[in-house]
């Protein structure tokens, strides 16, 4: 399994955080670490873009809460644009998709940070 992360700033204090492979156990914590060295960096308003993520597990999805929680204790947010189907299962069987917002496109996750 392989990961690759690219976080771009969007203005705004925005950043944009492109993922692309496999969040898995294999690369769980590296993916943590880079999240939390992201939070640990002063951002607050993440847009994580999950087009190019073919593979996420609940560990992954519990470092993606776990960033939640740590932002919102700042009066920060996460979404999520371009949720693979796959994806977007696991969050509704999760039942975490009521937690997250997720949104078709960047525009709209930008939008609604206000």
């Amino acid at each position: 399994m392989e990961i690759k992360i690219d976080v771009r700033p969007k203005g705004n204090d925005i950043t944009l955080i492109v993922i692309r492979g496999e969040v898995g156990t294999d690369t769980v914590d590296q993916f943590k670490e880079k999240m939390d060295q992201i939070v640990n960096d002063g951002k607050k308003k993440l847009i994580i873009d999950m087009q190019e993520v073919n593979y996420l597990n609940s560990m992954g999805l519990g470092v993606f809460a776990t960033t939640l929680k740590k932002l919102k204790k700042n009066n920060g947010d996460l979404k999520f644009i371009n949720l693979a189907p796959t994806v977007q299962e696991l969050l509704e069987r999760s039942r975490l998709d009521k937690v997250f917002d997720v949104f078709e496109s960047e525009e709209e996750a930008v939008k609604s940070f206000g």
